[in-house]
């Protein structure tokens, strides 16, 4: 599935999901429904997070000349790949952001880092 109809589908279930909790919630003050509203919208939110941040890593920084690969930003040596590794951060909402990216260490002094 491509990813414009992942975001297509997710979005299909945000207004699912609203017009359902408006059913069950039809006394609902403005702020709790902004609340609900922020809360489902932030799964669309951690979906484009994703996917524009794996579009920006530079898939093969492993492959290039060592003098043209990432370097370690403490002593400036190219880094060694040591396989693709999930990174989880935190997004608005508290809502987990997952990234499986290339992880690289530094052979000097085995500084360990997600580039860019």
């Amino acid at each position: 599935m491509k990813d414009e109809e992942i975001l297509r589908d997710l979005s299909e279930e945000i207004f699912v999901d609203m017009d359902s909790w408006n059913k069950c919630n039809p006394d609902a003050t403005f702020l709790e429904i902004e609340e609900k509203a922020r809360e489902l919208a932030s799964k669309l939110e951690v979906a484009l997070i994703q996917k524009s941040a794996l579009e920006r890593e530079e898939e093969n920084w492993t492959e290039k000349e060592e003098g043209e690969r990432l370097t370690c930003p403490n002593c400036q040596i190219p880094l060694v790949s040591r396989g693709k590794r999930t990174r989880n951060l935190q997004g608005a909402a508290g809502r987990e952001i997952k990234l499986k990216r290339t992880y690289g260490t530094c052979p000097n002094c085995g500084t360990g880092l997600f580039p860019p």
